[in-house]
Order: structure tokens, then sequence, then C-alpha cells
């Protein structure tokens, strides 16, 4: 089957509340036997996982009445700075809302096989406005059974000292069927978990922390703990987090690899979840303007490289 016509099949599959657009259609197909993905070189953002033995979709299909994106990559900032702007060597920057990669076109660099496929975006005029560091940003992702594994690679091509966080924020899909309700999911860890969480306002860090987590393996999308902002897991104990209904295997679960936080993010109400991993965190209300002084942030010497992995897998057996 050609790739035209797995495009066709897969919004078919996915139907017209997918919100697939002109534009999505130049986007990359990667398949293997039990999964096909469809990923938009706008951003490297994928725009569907779907399982080929029961046709089911994982990812939030960016409703924009609720929440327009499906899973935006961060780079090199986690949500957003401070007023969005910062400064380098004294010089103010405004860096955009969930950083550069956000719905910048990628230049798709591979399509090593056909369950492969790697984006690149490099430094370029437009972007050092914003941030003034030359730097290679590549995305590749691999289907391996039910697996998807996403990988970034961070390279500072420049001579300086490199400032940059990163982050995923796949989206999920739960709430399939017209008689279910929000009450009767969960997100499940791979262990128990007793934690505080930051405060977070505004996509920011607001220097003080509540009670969240007791000794739990999993945690009700009814429960009252749930804020309207995101849930920070720093060091998150629990290394995979899935989401499915209560007293049933996870139909997705996100593997953090490489990425030592995690942020979830389900709106009160709303039939989705994000499960953010992250390396760094949000800035947070009385951070320095400086670049250089922001502590959260990670730092890559010049000519060095960084690679960071994150797995997303489904379990087309589960419920949902």
């Amino acid at each position: 089957m050609n790739k035209a016509i797995l495009l066709l099949s897969l919004i078919a599959l996915v139907g017209c509340n997918a919100l697939i657009t002109e534009q999505d259609s130049t986007g990359i197909i990667i398949e293997n036997d039990e999964m096909i993905v469809f990923i938009s070189p706008r951003g490297a953002e994928l725009q569907s996982i779907q399982s080929k033995r029961n046709h089911g979709e994982y990812l939030w299909h960016g409703d924009p009445d609720i929440w327009g994106d499906r899973a935006p990559v961060m780079f090199p900032v986690n949500v957003h700075f401070k007023d969005d702007q910062y400064t380098y060597k004294g010089k103010r920057y405004e860096m955009p809302f969930l950083g550069l990669a956000y719905r910048r076109s990628f230049k798709v660099i591979s399509s090593e096989t056909k369950n492969v496929a790697v984006f690149e975006l490099n430094s370029n005029e437009q972007t050092l406005q914003h941030y003034p560091f030359p730097f290679l940003f590549r995305v590749r992702y691999q289907l391996d059974g039910y697996k998807l594994i996403n990988e970034f690679t961070v390279e500072n091509t420049g001579t300086e000292t490199l400032y940059y966080a990163l982050g995923g924020h796949p989206g999920f899909t739960f709430i399939t069927s017209e008689d279910a309700q929000r009450s009767d999911y969960q997100l499940t860890f791979s262990k128990s978990i007793t934690m505080d969480r930051p405060i977070i306002s505004g996509g920011l860090w607001q220097g003080q922390h509540v009670s969240f987590l007791k000794d739990d393996t999993c945690l009700n999308f009814d429960d009252p703990r749930i804020p309207q902002s995101g849930m920070f897991l720093k060091d998150s104990p629990a290394r995979q987090i899935g989401v499915g209904l209560k007293n049933e295997e996870p139909f997705v679960t996100v593997d953090l690899g490489t990425f030592p936080n995690v942020n979830l993010w389900s709106l009160p109400g709303r039939p989705f979840v994000c499960i953010e991993p992250m390396v760094s965190h949000h800035d947070s209300y009385d951070s320095p303007m400086a670049i250089e002084e922001k502590k959260h942030m990670e730092t890559l010497s010049p000519g060095k490289t960084e690679v960071y992995r994150f797995v997303i897998q489904i379990n087309p057996d589960a419920e949902t």
C-alpha cells in the first residue's frame, strides 16, 4: 500500500473529529505491523497514533474549542519564560510560547525505513532573533511493536554555552464512548508516590508547594487534588505513567526514559490528559531575567550533543 492510500485510510479511520487539515496532508506516515502514526513537519508534532488491530485512536484530536494542539515539542523552554522574555549578556529577547520548535517547519531529513522518521531544525536568522545560540535540534520517531520511541537530539553548534530546556507534550484521549464518564478513568503509576507538588499558575512556578500524592499508585480523573494547572513531579519515582479505566490495564503508557521530570495536565471535566516528560521544568514567578542565572536550565558546552528519549506504548487489548 503506498503512502497516499495510507493517508486516505488514516483520515477515514480517524474520522472528521480528528480535525486533520489540508496542511496536515503534507505530513509523514510511519507504520509497522501493529501501529500507524502520522506526524506533521510543522513542529515535528505527532498528529495520530493508531492501532491496526482495533483501529483505535490514542492521541488527543486537537479540538480547538478545548485544546487545539496534540503533542507539541517544547524547546528550548518548557511552557514559557516569565513575561515571555529573558536576557543574555544584557540583551533582551522574546521567547515564543512553548519555544522555538512549536509550529515551526522542520526539515524531513530521513525516512530510513517505513517505521522511522527524522525531523531536523537548525538555527537560522529567525531563531537567532529569539535565541542567540547556534544549535541543531533533531526529533526522531521509531515504531517497535506497540511502542513509539520519541528521541530528541540537542547539539551545540556554537562557540558558547547553550542554555535550554526540553519537553514532550503528548495528549491522550479518554472517554471514548457516550456512556463513559471522566470518573471512570485514572492515571496509573508504576511505583507508589508520596510527594508534594509545586503550585503552578500561568505556566510558572509560584514558589510554594501543596500536599499531593500520599503512597498513591493511581489518581482518578475526578480526584479533587487535580488542579486547573499542571501537576509537576520532579525526579518522578514512577518511571511509567499510564491512562486507563479503573481496575483495568492502561491502554496507553508513557515510559519517561531519560527524562527525569514529568508534568501531568488534565483540565477538569475534559476528556484528555497530557503526560509531559521534561528535562528542566517551568520558569518561576521570581526567576531572574538573565538566562545565565536561571538555575533550572540545562547547559551544553560547544560541540557537545545530548540525546533524550521517552516511549509511548499502547495496549490494544485494554478496554478504553
